[in-house]
């Protein structure tokens, strides 16, 4: 029964492929790319292999590769569900069968051809020592096992939990943070005077006793005739997918008995319907307001402001640096509803048929987000002043901050009444690329940032002007100037992208059904 399963695999990657022309160029970029990586790989490795001592490389780089592959697919918004165990309960397969094919299924594709190849060069570095070398095979092969074995497992132990809103909210916030946050922590340890030479050092002798990097601190310790040791590596290793698939089975048996729970939710009344004015202007804002606590892409944004503070505090250059995070904040929320019509899709008639008057839907998207805006911009803003000592400042920033979030608000009015492009559909993955379009996303925003920055250059230089010289003065005209400014923006903006909208509705649907 594992041919079968394998058969469904590979079918399932071609329908996948022959959907568009876009995801087989992708495809064979993948694939191009995990050929030239992993020869890379084999070729680097080879070498720093016949140079010298390779053994904690080889058992920091190994380790990373294990635990890529132990935790990738849960931070990965949403599990492939082809082999889910309760989708083929109705089948005559036995847990075993599942299991091997599942495992080797999992090798399919560009991830496990790359890891492949990796695991080949870590394999060539001991090409210099015989013994080293038949050591560092078996250990790639039973690094390989616990690799795909614990990514099944976990997936397979994890799946319940992310059965519910709850669970894959907790997750995608993870994944959010946690991406977000990887290129930042290199650009920072690049900074820094720590050698990775001399982390590898540091961690490898501890990395060696786990399941993740035992594989791969066998063949040092053969070469070192540390056969003791190499005993100890070697059970490590082979207990550890031993154990694994104890557990992935475990959890697959669980799985078949266990029905999947239906998705009915329980009744809340109208929930935020409920609690806003009874007019157009309130059917829009509940609306919206429900999208900002449940839509997954909604959730992205406003996650993406933690992140955004943490960035702040890990690259500005000094404390009064830190003093942009309040319209930086601003700025992200505000901006943030610059592509609304687009996320709308095709739910955009039930405007168009309403029909729905230009200023209600415009002041309903804006209060959405408006309000939740200007208390996390204040909250920030208040946060760096007090960080700083700052506070003669705080007309200043204050005023910057409150004029950005309105001139924000304004002007993506105007842009999303405007301009729509592809943007991820709903119920899709947030983070999944959308083809076409891409050129009137970049022109649209770029522009429309830049306006913002225009209209409010004269509050920022104000502004700065008094933080730098410390003058009272010229912080209260900075904060007239920010609120002015933003008063206006906000109040064309609406104005604008009212009559816009109005008459542009049919244009709109017509470009969103399009795509």
């Amino acid at each position: 029964m594992v041919a079968p399963l394998l058969s469904l695999r590979w079918q399932v990657y071609l329908s996948t492929l022959r959907r568009s022309v876009w995801q087989m160029i992708g495809f064979a970029f993948a694939v191009l790319y995990a050929v030239g990586f992993g020869i890379l790989a084999i070729v680097g490795l080879l070498f720093l292999g016949l140079r010298g001592d390779v053994s904690d490389d080889v058992v920091a780089l190994g380790s990373l590769l294990v635990v890529v592959w132990t935790v990738g697919p849960l931070v990965a918004f949403g599990i492939d569900d082809t082999f889910d165990p309760r989708r083929l309960a109705q089948f005559p397969l036995r847990t075993r069968d599942l299991m091997l094919g599942t495992a080797v299924a999992a090798l399919m594709g560009p991830g496990g051809l790359l890891t492949v190849l990796v695991l080949v060069g870590l394999v060539a570095a001991w090409v210099s020592q015989p013994a080293a070398l038949v050591a560092a095979l078996v250990g790639a092969v039973l690094a390989l096992a616990t690799a795909v074995v614990g990514s099944r497992a976990t997936t397979s132990a994890v799946r319940p939990l992310l059965e519910g809103r709850r669970g894959r909210d907790l997750m995608l916030g993870a994944t959010v943070v946690g991406v977000s946050l990887i290129g930042p922590g290199i650009v920072l340890l690049s900074g820094t005077e720590i050698e990775y030479t001399a982390l590898a050092h540091q961690v490898a002798p501890v990395l060696a006793w786990t399941p993740f990097g035992a594989p791969f601190a066998l063949p040092a310790a053969v070469a070192a005739g540390a056969w003791v040791a190499a005993l100890g590596h070697l059970a490590v290793a082979v207990a550890s997918p031993v154990l694994l698939t104890l557990w992935w089975r475990s959890s697959l048996e669980r799985a078949f008995l266990r029905p999947r729970r239906a998705s009915a939710g329980r009744g809340h009344g109208l929930g935020v319907l409920g609690r806003v004015p009874d007019s157009q202007l309130g059917a829009v804002l509940a609306r919206c307001l429900t999208y900002w606590m449940r839509d997954p892409r909604y959730v992205t944004s406003l996650l993406s402001i933690p992140v955004v503070v943490i960035l702040l505090v890990i690259f500005a250059g000094d404390r009064a640096g830190l003093l942009i995070g309040g319209p930086l904040i601003a700025w992200t929320c505000g901006w943030s509803i610059s592509t609304d019509v687009a996320l709308d899709s095709t739910a955009f008639w039930t405007h168009v048929a309403a029909p729905l008057r230009g200023t209600a839907d415009r002041w309903g998207r804006t209060l959405a987000i408006g309000v939740p805006g200007l208390v996390l911009s204040l909250v920030v803003a208040l946060g760096t002043l007090g960080y700083t000592d700052r506070w003669d400042a705080a007309a200043a920033v204050l005023g910057a901050t409150l004029g950005t979030l309105l001139a924000s608000l304004g002007l993506a009015a105007v842009v999303s009444a405007m301009v729509v492009f592809p943007v991820t559909a709903p119920g899709e993955n947030p983070f999944a690329a959308q083809q076409g379009g891409s050129m009137a996303a970049v022109v649209s925003q770029a522009v429309g940032s830049l306006a913002l920055f225009v209209v409010l250059a004269p509050t920022y230089v104000v502004g700065v002007l008094a933080v730098v010289k410390t003058s009272a003065v010229l912080a209260v005209v900075a904060a007239v100037l920010g609120v002015v400014t933003g008063v206006a923006v906000l109040l064309g903006g609406i104005a604008v992208g009212s009559r816009r909208l109005e008459a542009g509705a049919p244009e709109l649907l017509a470009r969103l059904r399009s795509f």
